[in-house]
C-alpha cells in the first residue's frame, strides 16, 4: 500500500475513488443493518405481543377450566345426591309394596273366608221361603249397627242371597 504524502494524483484519485466506494458500501452495509435490526425489533415486539396474547388466551382458558370443573362437581353432587334420594325412594317404594301386597292378600283370605261363611250360612236352603227366613237371621246377626256386625260379610251375604233368589224364584 503507498502512503498518502508518497502519493502521486493518480494514486490519490484512485485512493479517493476507493474511500468514496468503501464509504457507500459502508453506508449501504450500515443502511441494510438497520433496517434488519428495525425488522428485528418488529418480529420482537410481535413475538412479545404474540406470546402476551397466548398468554391471556391461556389464563382465560385456565380460568374456565376450574370454573367448568366447579360447574362439573356441583353437578356431580347433585346427581348423587338424587341417586341417592332416587334409592331411598325405590326401598320406601318397595317397603309399601311389600304391606300393599300383604294388605291385599289379608284382604283376599277375609273375603275368601267370607264367601266361604256366606255359602256356609244358606247351607241347607232348599227353596224361597227358608232362603227369605235364613236371610232375615242373618241380617239380624252381621248387620253392621250390631255390636258383632261385619259390613264385608254383610254384602257378601247380600251377593250370594241375590244369586239364590234369582235360582229359587225361577
Amino acid at each position: 500500500m503507498v502512503n498518502i504524502k508518497d502519493a502521486d494524483e493518480q494514486q490519490l484519485a484512485e485512493m479517493k475513488a476507493w474511500f468514496f466506494k468503501e464509504n457507500v458500501r459502508i453506508l449501504e452495509a450500515r443502511q441494510e443493518l438497520e433496517e434488519e435490526r428495525r425488522q428485528f425489533e418488529q418480529e420482537k415486539r410481535e413475538t412479545l405481543s404474540d406470546m402476551e396474547h397466548q398468554r391471556m388466551i391461556d389464563e382465560l382458558s385456565k380460568k374456565q377450566l376450574e370454573r367448568e370443573q366447579e360447574l362439573f362437581e356441583k353437578k356431580l353432587a347433585i346427581l348423587q345426591n338424587e341417586l341417592r334420594r332416587l334409592a331411598e325412594d325405590k326401598q320406601q317404594l318397595e317397603r309399601e309394596k311389600a304391606l300393599l301386597k300383604e294388605r291385599k292378600a289379608r284382604q283376599q283370605r277375609q273375603t275368601e273366608s267370607t264367601a266361604a261363611s256366606a255359602r256356609f250360612f244358606f247351607r241347607g236352603v232348599n227353596n224361597e221361603t227358608a232362603l227369605k227366613k235364613r236371610y232375615r237371621d242373618l241380617i239380624k246377626i252381621f248387620h253392621p249397627d250390631n255390636m258383632n256386625g261385619d259390613t264385608v260379610s254383610l254384602q257378601n251375604i247380600n251377593q250370594e242371597y241375590d244369586k239364590l233368589k234369582n235360582i229359587y224364584s225361577t
